[in-house]
C-alpha cells in the first residue's frame, strides 16, 4: 500500500467518479461499458454507507486493507490513468473495479458475519 497521505472515503469517491468520466470520454467508451462502470462507483458508495463511517479505516482483520485502503487503490490507479491514459483497455477499469468491489464485499462481511 502506497504510504502517501490519502484523501477521506468522500472525497475519494468524488475523485473516483471524476477519474472514471476522464477515461470513459478518452476511451470513448459505449453506452453500455460506460455503465458498467458506474456500477463500480455506485457499489463503492454503497459498501461505504454499509459499513459506516467508524469502519472505513478499521482492517477487518490483521494484515487486510481496509475500506479506505482498499478505495485508494482502485481511485489512485484510475486517477494516474486519467492524467496519463496508456494502452490499457477501458475494459481493463471496468474489471480491475468490479475486482475491488468483490474486496469491499468482502471487507463488510469480515466485520458483520465472522
Amino acid at each position: 500500500m502506497e504510504m502517501q497521505q490519502r484523501p477521506d472515503v468522500l472525497a475519494m469517491l468524488t475523485q473516483l467518479e471524476v477519474a472514471y468520466q476522464q477515461l470513459a470520454d478518452h476511451y470513448q467508451a459505449q453506452a453500455l461499458d460506460r455503465e458498467r462502470l458506474s456500477t463500480v462507483l455506485a457499489d463503492f458508495h454503497w459498501y461505504s454507507s454499509r459499513l459506516g463511517e467508524a469502519r472505513w479505516e478499521k482492517a477487518p482483520r490483521p494484515g487486510r486493507w481496509s475500506f479506505a485502503d482498499n478505495l485508494w487503490h482502485i481511485t489512485s490507479q484510475a486517477l494516474q490513468q486519467a492524467e496519463q491514459p496508456d494502452a490499457s483497455s477501458f475494459i481493463y477499469f471496468i474489471d480491475h473495479g468490479k475486482e475491488h468491489v468483490g474486496q469491499a464485499a468482502e471487507i463488510f462481511a469480515l466485520f458483520e458475519y465472522s
